[in-house]
């Protein structure tokens, strides 16, 4: 919102340490991140604007590449300088998501909590329950009425209401699905908002990167550390409300105190691999055998990744364009759609992605042992092959 948008210049204005001061102020939180027993992260979209998305509140003279913030562009009511703008289903996460991944692999890192909603933090490898997503994320939608979540990679649109259009595929569920982003003045997610607050209590260091920390009840996470007596550590190019507050402040672009404080710590930074589940399984559904093809996410959440599947078996070939990509392999009486040859299936599976990291079409063969229809017992609901693809 333009209203939200930095009212002064003094606000606007961007720091930069000198290499010296740098190096100082990382050298201490090295050994803070060290010495930690709860370290935490906390993140705003001031660690994103290196991949290519604009933030909210930089001024419009700003250093950054990305340009003006979104509200400060609009306040401004004045031409976009020439920027860099990438798509949040296409960015590719930077030196400071993948600095975070292995802080979190070594064991430093305890919990993230973000104010982004490009998703990110979440396809750069931080576990889901390791990451409170305090406004959302753009790729994800959740039934109100069973709770289950879907991830997509397309654009959800987005609407005031929140009603995306499309339905529960929860058994006996059908609810209506929302996108699960937080406009200006609705509350915070109930589990983001307790286990954001959890965590920074519990914490001893929180390293605040690319927020405003203007925005409440976000910014009173970080905050709350402060109080009771732990490190809050803030990088940001402008000041904060909060630096009075914290042990000290780094005025620095977020990757390059990020690869300092990692050579600090003698760790080193893994490049972004793009990472994709998918599960091919026979399941037992409507009392028939079934064969289906879906991707998942890390924690088994639907990830809607694909915009056609081909399944080739003995005797057939069936192509499906929408979700769910599944088949039939025989009626509900037992009678076989698909004939199988010397108890074998043959599977070939050729899927096409909505390739936004331009992924090239997949097809993937194999035998997999026949299901006996009559010796699949009730309790025997799937046989299941999950592939986890480095593309």
């Amino acid at each position: 919102m333009a209203s939200t948008a930095l009212k002064t210049e003094d606000e606007k204005k961007e720091y930069f340490d000198s290499p010296e001061e740098l190096d100082k102020k990382v050298t201490v939180l090295a050994q803070l991140i060290k010495d930690s027993k709860h370290f935490v992260g906390f993140t705003g979209a001031g660690i994103s604007t290196s991949t290519g998305i604009p933030d909210f509140r930089s001024g419009y003279n700003t250093v950054l590449q990305t340009g003006p913030g979104c509200w400060e562009k609009e306040a401004q009511k004045m031409p976009a300088k020439k920027r860099v703008i990438v798509p949040f289903l296409s960015a590719i996460p930077s030196v400071t998501h993948m600095a975070f991944v292995k802080l979190y692999e070594e064991g430093f890192l305890k919990f993230l909590i973000s104010q982004n909603v490009d998703g990110l933090h979440r396809r750069s490898g931080i576990p889901p329950e390791k990451l409170a997503e305090l406004h959302g994320n753009a790729n994800l939608e959740k039934c109100r009425k069973c709770g289950k979540e879907y991830l997509r990679d397309f654009e959800i649109g987005c609407t005031h209401d929140h009603v995306t259009g499309r339905r529960c595929t929860v058994p006996g569920c059908n609810g209506k699905l929302y996108d699960t982003i937080i406009n200006f003045g609705e509350n915070l997610p109930k589990r983001e908002i307790k286990e954001g607050f959890d965590n920074s209590l519990k914490a001893d260091v929180v390293l605040a990167m690319g927020s405003s920390l203007r925005v409440t009840p976000a910014a009173d996470m970080p905050a709350q550390t402060a109080e009771k007596g732990g490190k809050l550590v803030i990088v940001n190019l402008q000041k904060t409300p909060l630096d009075n507050t914290a042990a000290f402040v780094i005025h620095g672009m977020c990757d390059d105190v990020m690869r300092l404080l990692m050579q600090k710590l003698n760790l080193t930074i893994n490049p972004f691999k793009l990472k994709r589940l998918l599960r091919m399984a026979i399941i037992q559904k409507n009392d028939q055998k079934a064969f289906i093809v879906e991707g998942i996410d890390s924690d088994k959440t639907p990830y809607s990744l694909f915009t056609q599947v081909e399944i080739k078996l003995n005797t057939g070939t069936v192509i499906l364009k929408s979700e769910p990509y599944i088949i039939y392999l025989c009626s509900a009486k037992g009678t076989p759609y698909y004939e199988l040859t010397e108890n074998i299936y043959e599977v070939s599976v050729s899927m096409q992605f909505h390739a936004n990291y331009e992924e090239p079409p997949l097809m993937i063969q194999l035998p997999l042992r026949a299901v006996s229809y009559t010796h699949l017992r009730a309790h025997e609901t799937s046989l299941h092959l999950v592939c986890r693809l480095l593309l």
